[in-house]
């Protein structure tokens, strides 16, 4: 993982082509610490997309600029956009959802991820409608 700085931020950014991750942290920060392996995981199961992180106690102006509020703070970017964006300990599943569904059409457009359609079951109401109607024959032949 590359670190940004003030110095060598617009350099690095200007050489990207495609989707990239920034990942803020703090030395101080125990969640920071928590995402070390997340990120090793990440940056191993992606080695096309790269990964940078961003001291911001080093490079408060940089924090500032895409105004980070807390950390961990990670960003995936596209050139001079923001794409997507998670503040706390984030599971490595839910950074890797972002990289697997990043050029869907949907997304792109919206900037939200598009939700599985879920077909509702109707089970329980069927259950509950039969338990009325013995309900009722038990009544009724009693």
């Amino acid at each position: 993982m590359e670190r940004l700085t003030v110095e060598n931020f617009e350099n690095v950014v200007n050489k990207e082509k495609g989707p990239f991750v920034i990942k803020f942290f703090s030395p101080t920060c125990g969640p920071c610490k928590t995402m070390t392996p997340v990120f090793e995981a990440f940056d191993h199961n992606n080695p096309n997309v790269s990964v940078y992180e961003i001291d911001t106690m080093e490079s408060p102006e940089l924090a500032s600029h895409f105004g980070v509020r807390g950390v961990p703070y990670v960003v995936f970017c596209e050139g001079r956009e923001v794409l997507y964006e998670f503040t706390g300990v984030t599971p490595l599943g839910n950074l890797q959802y972002v990289v697997d569904n990043i050029n869907d059409p949907h997304f792109r457009e919206t900037g939200d991820f598009k939700k599985a359609d879920v077909k509702k079951s109707h089970a329980f109401e069927a259950s509950v409608a039969l338990i009325v109607i013995a309900i009722i024959a038990i009544i009724i032949f009693i």
